[in-house]
Parts: C-alpha cells; structure tokens; sequence
C-alpha cells in the first residue's frame, strides 16, 4: 500500500476524528467536575 491509497486517508480520518471526540469528552468533563465544585461549594455555604 503506498501513501495514495484511499484507506490511508480514511484511517487517518478516523484517527483525527477519534482524537477529537476524545479531547471533547476531556473537556466536557473538566467542565462538568468545575460546576459541581461551585454547586458543592455553594451547598456548603448555605448551611
């Protein structure tokens, strides 16, 4: 296989798009894990 083939572009394809949905998913969690810090915070202010 030489680097014209279709099925080199389709892998890298989906290697690009499976380091991207990884890197949201980090992100959406950090995100996530900040905002229950700030409601955990909040909670323990009220008492």
């Amino acid at each position: 296989m030489n680097s014209d083939s279709a099925f080199n572009y389709f892998e890298i394809l989906i290697l690009a798009m499976f380091a991207g949905s990884w890197l949201v998913l980090e992100w959406q969690g950090k995100r996530l894990d900040r905002k229950r810090e700030a409601e955990k915070a909040k909670q323990s202010e009220m008492r």
